[in-house]
């Protein structure tokens, strides 16, 4: 018996050492992709303005999150953007480490499209999956780092009316997020914080052309305010997306109002009073 202990004891130690050295070479990792793709936000503003659409926006999103026994959660999220789209998101999370969830499900989107002059109501089907790691860079910098794939299907129309018939394509979404507290070392209850995101958005399959792989590249900037179990989110994106056509990008600048909230279906169990539920769209 304690030599079975001892080496399911030593095997547990070598996964933490494993996986904590995999997290800080990720974590440098980051801040270069982080970077990266800050000069893609920067390149894209040198084109020139008649190459680019400039739309105004607000989008509203609900997210949850809703814990059902140690390791599970539900993931729940729903989004609005007038004259823009509509998604609504479920799916099943399994935490595999205090900081890393691993999330598969499936989301219903409506989007607006124009045909012929006629504007249509698009819709879509999209199973998904991701991985999330969130982790602590300094005393007082929180990092989110997360891989998403979408499963596509999109309804076909054409000469003015939506088909029966739906394309298929896969999109890979990379999103490193950091969050600082405004004041104390935590994002607790009570505290306020600044989110500053990058998220590109890549398509790939039979269906997709040159220039669509870029599908979208999206940057943040919100403050928000943690409650025990609530979050809420307010601030500015810069969305800039490719349209099919490949012809003049377009830029959304929008304004986000995100309320995050989590739940526990437990019985006579608490939720953490840390941040542990923050959200990304």
């Amino acid at each position: 018996m304690d030599l079975n202990f001892k080496v399911i004891s030593k095997t547990n130690n070598l996964k933490e050492i494993f996986f904590s050295r995999l997290i800080i070479m990720k974590n440098k990792v980051s801040w270069i992709l982080f970077t990266i793709l800050l000069n893609i936000i920067l390149t894209s503003k040198l084109k020139a303005q008649s190459d680019v659409i400039n739309n105004e926006q607000v989008w509203l999103g609900y997210m949850t999150s809703a814990q059902i026994s140690e390791k599970y959660f539900l993931w729940n999220d729903y989004h609005y953007v007038p004259d823009g789209f509509f998604v609504a998101r479920t799916g099943l999370t399994r935490r595999f480490f205090s900081n890393l969830d691993v999330t598969a499900g499936y989301a219903y989107l409506n989007l607006p499209v124009v045909s012929d002059g006629i504007d249509l109501n698009r819709n879509e089907h999209r199973p998904w999956a991701q991985m999330v790691v969130n982790h602590k860079v300094s005393s007082k910098l929180y990092m989110t780092n997360r891989l998403r794939y979408d499963m596509r299907y999109r309804q076909d129309f054409g000469r003015g009316e939506l088909f029966d018939s739906f394309s298929f394509n896969h999109r890979v979404r990379l999103l490193i997020g950091l969050r600082i507290p405004l004041y104390g070392e935590k994002i607790m209850n009570g505290t306020p914080f600044l989110n500053i995101s990058n998220e590109i958005l890549m398509n790939y399959g039979n269906n997709v052309t040159s220039p669509n792989y870029l599908d979208q590249n999206r940057f943040w900037v919100n403050l928000g305010w943690q409650f025990s179990d609530l979050s809420i989110q307010m601030g500015y994106m810069n969305r800039f997306v490719q349209p099919p056509t490949g012809d003049n990008m377009i830029r959304n600048h929008t304004l986000v109002i995100w309320v995050t909230q989590s739940f526990d279906l437990r019985k006579k169990k608490e939720v953490k009073k840390e941040e542990s539920i923050y959200r990304a769209p």
